[in-house]
């Protein structure tokens, strides 16, 4: 049998510039039951919170039904409840994965290189022209 799971997991960064970050991070397993899955995907979760990622022990398990005549297969799911309406739902689950600009929050731009002639932010969608990340 096939096992899916989301585990949340937290990035913590050594510069005071950078937000920290969560992961909902997905995973597959194949098990001979439920606990074998989970004993696997513990196991994995562990080896990869290392360097400043903290797993959280919050996960989600699901059996993974193959349907051989489908064309996508569902791997893992999470449900939220939530009392509100599909607009606010999304504003707060969904597109507030990072804010427009650090500006706009009052945080530090955390610079990174694009493509050596533009600048990214980590902590924001925020890029510009130059080498930014060089003065950080």
């Amino acid at each position: 049998m096939k096992y899916g799971c989301i585990g949340v997991f937290k990035h913590c960064f050594g510069d005071s510039n950078r937000v920290t970050q969560f992961e909902e991070r997905i995973v597959i397993t194949e098990a001979a039951s439920y606990e074998e899955a989970e004993n696997n995907i513990l196991s994995e979760f562990s080896e990869y919170a290392t360097n400043g990622t903290v797993f959280l022990n919050e996960y989600e398990i699901t059996e993974i039904v193959d349907e051989r005549d489908s064309l996508v297969v569902e791997v893992a799911s999470s449900m939220k409840v939530f009392e509100g309406d599909d607009e606010e739902y999304l504003e707060k689950y969904y597109y507030d994965q990072k804010p427009v600009s650090c500006d706009d929050v009052g945080w530090k731009h955390a610079w990174y290189n694009i493509d050596n002639k533009r600048s990214g932010c980590t902590n924001c969608q925020e890029e510009r022209e130059g080498q930014l990340w060089k003065d950080t």
